[in-house]
């Protein structure tokens, strides 16, 4: 496990390493567990740690740790009468914690007698833990991997198994399962997926369930395989806007790869592809990639044809608010994926024109805003086909077109700003009045219109409609 000093940050590292040397000091057995271990072993950046000691009481590890940093001490699962404690670590991503046995005594996550044991060893500690992938620690003082529960084969294996029966006690871990099987590649095990059909997430709490997702867009490498966990464990019946897209047809011959989950898997794994790095925008894209054809099952026709969905972006849009906002999502996020599932045909409609192309674009832009981000939907989308119609052959024109040409008129990430303002018709001589508003609006509309594209083609036509010389 020397590849910590490689995938951790130093700082991080550096403190995480004083930490455990204070507590060896004073007779404890820090333990790396869950995500920073599984993290390491499969090689990729460690981002927290989650530090569990064997050996020392919870009141005797602050008291060895306050003369050195500053913390908070975070209380969990408050129901009977009984919490227990983390140790947060100000300015860094480490938690501190000791070994705890929990016992479910009511239907809500919340509701669990916790124990703080003092005598225990690991495997009786990893007992508690969601899936043996997690329950992998690393003994600090001896350098020594304990995988009591086989989660270093299941990680090579790539499987998602439940460490024990009591994974039932709390569903949050079936959306954690969702977004592992995104992040790492994994199918789940039958048992996973028997305990899983027994449970439902009426308990959960909506800001839960929402960070679960936000893992599954942010962090999902294959978020085709999440959503599949999500249908194999019968849970997406409790997302009734996704299960829905399971049984809606396409037409075969614009969609071999079958109905519109599956269409929407292929997107998914795209954009995941394809991410920028900047949260705000990958959030706005990767969930309207989820939700862009939320609308189809409303709307889908058939003719001699074939299978139409005419409307679907519009249609989707009421849908996408429910989604979202059953599980709280920020009132920002949803008006910035609303926009985009709105529009996201407006694109090829545009591209189709024999004329007028670019004003257009340019009325576009001034409805979505962002149109770097709805080129980067409409190349998922269009992409998101399987058979001849797969990312090698398919080529998404019009994403390019709208690339290249948002970029010529300057509204490739921002709405048209428009030219003639209010001090050009003080310029002209023109007293303040009511109709300032109704000129500018007007002169604006000739904007999008590419009747002018310059401050003085602007006063021109201003003179114009004003019949001034």
């Amino acid at each position: 496990m020397s590849n910590y000093s490689t995938l951790a940050e130093p700082k991080l590292l550096l403190a995480t390493q004083k930490i455990c040397a204070l507590l060896i000091k004073r007779g404890g057995y820090p333990h790396f567990v869950g995500g920073c271990v599984r993290d390491a072993l499969l090689n990729i950046p460690v981002a927290d740690f989650d530090v569990e000691v064997f050996g020392l009481t919870f009141d005797h590890i602050q008291k060895i740790l306050i003369p050195e940093f500053n913390f908070t001490v975070q209380k969990c699962g408050l129901q009977n009468g009984t919490s227990f404690c983390i140790i947060k670590i100000s300015g860094f991503n480490i938690d501190i914690s000791v070994p705890r046995m929990e016992t479910q005594i009511g239907p809500k996550h919340t509701d669990f007698h916790i124990q703080q044991l003092e005598k225990c060893d690991v495997a009786e500690a990893a007992s508690r833990r969601d899936f043996t992938v997690n329950a992998i620690y690393f003994n600090v003082f001896s350098n020594e991997i304990c995988d009591p529960h086989g989660g270093i084969r299941d990680l090579r294996d790539r499987i998602l198994r439940n460490v024990s029966a009591k994974f039932s006690e709390d569903p949050l871990r079936v959306l954690r399962g969702m977004q592992f099987a995104a992040r790492f590649g994994m199918v789940a095990s039958d048992g996973v997926i028997e305990l899983a059909n027994e449970l439902t997430p009426n308990e959960l709490s909506p800001e839960r369930v929402f960070c679960e997702w936000k893992k599954l867009i942010v962090f999902g490498v294959k978020l085709s395989m999440g959503l599949r966990f999500l249908k194999d464990c019968k849970w997406t019946q409790f997302f009734p806007e996704i299960d829905a897209l399971i049984h809606c047809d396409q037409d075969p011959y614009h969609h071999p790869e079958g109905n519109v989950f599956e269409h929407t898997c292929l997107a998914l794994d795209l954009y995941a592809a394809d991410r920028t790095g900047s949260r705000e925008d990958d959030l706005a894209v990767g969930f309207a990639t989820l939700c862009h054809d939320f609308g189809k099952p409303q709307t889908a026709t058939v003719d001699e044809r074939g299978i139409h969905h005419y409307g679907h972006g519009a249609a989707g849009v009421l849908l996408l608010r429910k989604f979202l906002g059953s599980m709280r999502a920020p009132k920002r996020l949803i008006s910035d994926v609303e926009v985009l599932v709105k529009h996201h045909m407006a694109v090829r409609d545009i591209f189709k024109k024999v004329s007028g192309r670019e004003p257009a674009l340019l009325r576009l832009a001034n409805d979505v805003g962002r149109l770097d981000r709805l080129a980067r939907l409409c190349k998922y989308d269009g992409n998101g086909r399987g058979g001849c119609w797969g990312p090698e052959q398919y080529e998404v024109e019009e994403a390019f077109w709208l690339e290249k040409t948002a970029s010529k008129l300057g509204v490739l990430q921002s709405k048209p700003a428009p030219i003639i303002l209010g001090r050009d018709l003080l310029a002209l001589g023109l007293p303040p009045s009511p109709k300032f508003s109704e000129t500018l609006s007007l002169c604006f509309e000739a904007q999008l219109d590419m009747k002018f594209s310059n401050h003085g083609e602007g006063v021109k036509f201003l003179k114009n409609i004003l019949q001034l010389t």
